[in-house]
């Protein structure tokens, strides 16, 4: 029944519509489904702008929705709530396509297909939607006879968009297609021009986030809550959610004195005994690990990358430049070494390890300090900056060859930014595996539309996967004082998705974004500290002049709300997934 055929098959499609309608022009309606008001209080057009556009792939019989009987579209199941799977009298390739909408009752509707004769292998699945969004759940799935669902979660849109599900696997020639809504009365959504190609490449999105100042939460007092107010440990609570991978980051040796001079990190807190104790639970939990390395005893950025003070003395009595380069150059291999067999030996090899926080301007200043191009010591400090990173990267490598090395820059979507500094370690052969944005709309003023964009130049520019490392949106306008929190607004987003609600249809359209690049170039996305929630004496330092905490700015962008329990934005995670095993638990969720 499957096969893969050139641009004939619209020709035979429609050909076969003529002939039903000819032969049973008195049975055949075309769907009385009523008109639908988008959000923004117009009204669909009948007309497409994209009727002559004709599949690829494998044939999916009545793709584009323009075949019905007594409004029952042809080719496709439909389980649950009948009545709310109708063809509409619009579509994106044609004058349909499949609506789930309910104007009277709440509604659970599942429509589908069953293909066959497949080749085996691996598929990307697409179609075009739109959706009004607040359903509980909608999203396009695909599923192979031994495996859970593969889901995207629908992003919210009065236009038409291309919704991707990526990696299904089909060992024994069959799959199912499909669509699902968990939806309230009013809500609704249309699916048209949906394809399935064989593309053959497996496909996984770890999602996940920042836990590293967990433990310092739980000592000031933090609790954390599932969404129905259940306390319980925060690693249980992100592996219900759909969470797949933590980040924990790793200061050196932090503590009063070792600081920017007006702040410090508190000593105990993100050191190696606390970093392997949060690995050994994350790990317990069944969540893959991303470890990052700042190389300081304390924040670093592209404004700071203090050398670690012990590190500081060690260099101190050293006459000459290339000294104190050399010696640098040899401690962090020692310390990467240290740090990745420490790891190792309990169990809990990182999956993925960056060089450095946000290190765009380099590491170690001023030794490995680079600015632009256009600077004095540009060449000068890059040849340093290059053998750090060699030197991290070879220290990785040798103690778990498996593990991707990432070089994590801000500012996704500054073009020139990445070409200098990508250019530059090709140039100086530093060996890495992914490139690793950090994406904030406030930050960047970037949509994800325009991230997307981004991120397919420099993949196919570098040849690189990418994975997001850092990314964030504010759940409420304010903190819990009412005062502005660090990303005081949602760049080009309104202020009206400033809700929770808000932040939730961002990672619906983010994660869709990022399945779209090119080739599944984009492997993972991190949260940026999801679980800095308000406690009593937390905040994002310690002064040194009277060791109280500064304040904690991002409690409005985590993913749980102001008393530990978790937010909707959990949706995303928990139906953006790729297909395991049908044993899991996973496969008799909704």
């Amino acid at each position: 029944m499957i096969k893969f055929i050139g641009g004939t098959r619209k020709i035979v499609i429609m050909l076969l519509l003529v002939i039903v309608l000819c032969v049973n022009s008195s049975n055949i309606s075309q769907a009385e489904s009523p008109q639908v008001t988008v959000p923004d209080g117009s009204i669909e057009s009948s007309l497409s702008p994209n009727e002559n556009l004709v599949p690829v792939g494998a044939t999916i019989a009545n793709y584009d929705f323009e075949i019905a009987q007594d409004s029952k579209l042809k080719t496709w199941q439909v389980s649950g709530d009948k009545s709310s799977s109708q063809q509409a009298t619009s579509g994106y390739s044609g004058q349909h396509s499949l609506q789930h909408a309910n104007s009277r009752k709440d509604y659970q509707v599942r429509t589908e297909q069953i293909l066959t004769g497949l080749e085996n292998g691996y598929y990307t699945l697409t179609g075009w939607t739109k959706n009004s969004g607040g359903q509980r759940a909608a999203y396009l799935y695909a599923k192979g006879a031994d495996k859970s669902e593969s889901r995207t979660a629908l992003p919210v849109s009065s236009q038409w968009i291309k919704v991707t599900v990526r990696g299904v696997q089909v060992n024994d020639g069959k799959m199912t297609v499909g669509i699902y809504s968990d939806a309230k009365a009013g809500n609704w959504l249309n699916l048209d021009f949906v394809e399935l190609v064989h593309d053959n490449r497996p496909y996984k999105l770890p999602k996940g986030g920042d836990v590293s100042e967990l433990t310092q939460i739980e000592a000031k007092g933090g609790k954390f809550y599932d969404r129905k107010g259940k306390q319980k440990d925060l690693f249980q609570i992100l592996k219900e959610e759909g969470h797949d991978i933590v980040r924990l980051r790793l200061y050196n040796d932090p503590g009063k004195g070792k600081g920017d001079g007006e702040y410090y990190r508190p000593a105990g807190f993100m050191d190696k005994q606390d970093i392997l104790k949060l690995a050994k639970r994350a790990k317990a939990a069944g969540l893959q690990i991303q470890l990052s390395f700042h190389y300081s005893d304390y924040w670093t950025n592209g404004e700071l990358q203090i050398i670690p003070n012990e590190w500081q003395k060690q260099i101190q009595n050293l006459t000459t430049e290339q000294q104190k380069v050399d010696k640098l150059y040899q401690l962090l291999y020692d310390y990467t070494t240290e740090i990745m067999q420490s790891m190792k030996a309990q169990g809990t090899t990182p999956e993925y390890v960056s060089l450095g926080n946000e290190m765009q301007s380099g590491l170690l200043y001023p030794f490995g300090k680079i600015e632009d191009a256009t600077s004095e010591n540009w060449d000068h400090n890059w040849d340093h900056l290059a053998r750090f990173l060699k030197a991290g990267s070879q220290a990785v490598k040798a103690v778990s060859p498996s593990t991707k090395v990432i070089i994590h820059l801000d500012d996704a979507g500054n073009y020139n930014k990445y070409y200098d500094f990508f250019d530059q370690l090709n140039l100086y052969q530093v060996d890495y595996d992914i490139i690793g944005p950090s994406y904030y709309p406030y930050w960047t003023k970037k949509t994800v539309s325009q991230l997307v964009d981004f991120l397919n130049d420099i993949g196919q520019k570098y040849e690189k996967d990418i994975m997001i490392m850092e990314t964030g949106f504010n759940w409420n306008p304010t903190l819990p004082d009412n005062s502005p929190g660090q990303l005081v607004d949602n760049g080009p987003y309104p202020a009206s998705m400033s809700s929770r609600e808000g932040q939730r249809d961002f990672m619906y359209e983010l994660f869709n974004g990022l399945k779209s690049v090119n080739n599944g170039r984009v492997i993972g996305d991190l949260y940026w500290d999801p679980i800095m929630i308000p406690a009593p004496g937390l905040g994002w330092a310690i002064r040194e002049a009277d060791d109280l905490p500064g304040k904690n700015v991002v409690s409005n962008t985590t993913l749980f709300d102001f008393d530990g329990k978790a937010l909707p934005v959990f949706d995303a995670y928990r139906y953006n997934t790729e297909g395991v095993p049908s044993t899991t638990k996973q496969e008799n969720e909704q």
